[in-house]
């Protein structure tokens, strides 16, 4: 028998920590259950234990009236062969230490335009094995956060997003792009998670927020902040003609270059100073992402996240100093699959 690992209290608590915020409360009590039925004993890690791979696909929550059956049809068998693509690889077959349960389907909310693809979303969660203290039988932990994060149709789902003001399209900042797998790039969080995205199109997921958008965009939050403002507010109107100014003198070159967030001054524009490379890049969701041609149900963008829970070593990969080998279960489905054939899930109809 292994050594007993640490107490489950203490990873169960790092890793509720980093999810309390986002989690239904019904999620939360089942952790905290978990956590303090275990806290008398210790986990004994079962890293080659034989798990399985379930995950259900449904688009029965789609809004029906901005999807036909036809298409909903053929996003349901899309959404099957992802699934089975991502079934048949290395790591899953079967999964060792741990149990991965998931699911996919369509966002609940689809966009109005019928021109736009339709976006869709799954998880597949890596709960680990583990001996249970009363019985000595294998048994997986209820809760986890070690997962992949899969996204249809929805660029920069998944990246750290920019949401201080609006721009034409969605922004986020620019991920760092760590490698390619099978010719599609791979990048990596600051959180120390990773992503890659796979695109039929031609076209890029995401372009530049200029300079000119970016004062622009802040411009027009504090017109608005101003006109609803009281009398006695003399600072506001003084960011606005501040902004203003900045964007009047702004050459035309330096209009088109990519804007940087940098320390933050409510009276000036945000900005990095042109070709400096401090602050954080800014991208928006390109308009032209997608084929138009295409019906909407094709799979035209695929992002899929692979969340390690802050407990990787992207140095030396494996399991945690803990003996937990969720997280490196993650990182062999990401860097040990074969992502030429799991492209095969990008489709025209």
């Amino acid at each position: 028998m292994k050594e007993a690992g640490p107490s489950p209290t203490a990873i169960c608590s790092n890793r509720l920590a980093k999810v309390v915020s986002l989690l239904p409360l019904s999620f939360l009590l089942a952790t905290i259950l978990f956590s303090s039925q275990a806290a008398a004993g210790e986990f004994d890690f079962l890293t080659e234990h034989p798990g399985k791979l379930t995950a259900t696909v449904t688009v029965a929550n789609h809004p029906r009236k901005l999807l036909s059956k036809p298409d909903a049809a053929a996003y349901q068998r899309n959404l099957e062969r992802l699934r089975d693509l991502l079934a048949k690889q290395p790591v899953f077959n079967p999964p060792l230490g741990v149990e991965v349960i998931g699911y996919f389907r369509p966002n609940d909310s689809l966009p109005k335009d019928i021109r736009l693809p339709v976006p869709g979303f799954g998880y597949l969660r890596f709960h680990f094995y583990h001996r249970a203290a009363k019985t000595g039988k294998p048994v997986h932990i209820c809760c986890t956060t070690d997962e992949i994060f899969v996204s249809v149709n929805d660029p920069g789902k998944g990246f750290d997003a920019y949401s201080a003001v609006m721009f034409p399209t969605r922004a986020f900042y620019q991920p760092e792009q760590v490698g390619r797998l099978a010719g599609f790039p791979l990048y990596r969080l600051d959180s120390g998670n990773e992503i890659i995205v796979l695109n039929r199109s031609r076209s890029p997921a995401w372009i530049p927020v200029t300079r000119e958008e970016y004062v622009t965009a802040w411009l027009a939050y504090w017109e608005q902040h101003a006109a609803g403002s009281p009398p006695q507010d003399t600072v506001t109107p003084d960011i606005v003609k501040r902004h203003r100014v900045v964007l009047s003198g702004m050459p035309a070159a330096e209009r088109k270059l990519q804007a940087r967030t940098h320390s933050w001054d409510p009276f000036e524009p945000s900005l990095a100073p042109v070709g400096s490379d401090e602050g954080r890049a800014l991208v928006r969701v390109n308009p032209a992402w997608f084929e138009e041609k295409l019906p909407r149900s094709a799979f035209q963008l695929i992002s899929l996240l692979f969340s390690y829970t802050g407990n990787l070593d992207h140095e030396a990969p494996g399991a945690t100093e803990h003996g937990d080998i969720a997280p490196y279960r993650v990182w062999q489905a990401l860097h040990g699959s074969d992502w030429a054939s799991i492209s095969g899930a990008l489709t025209d109809k």
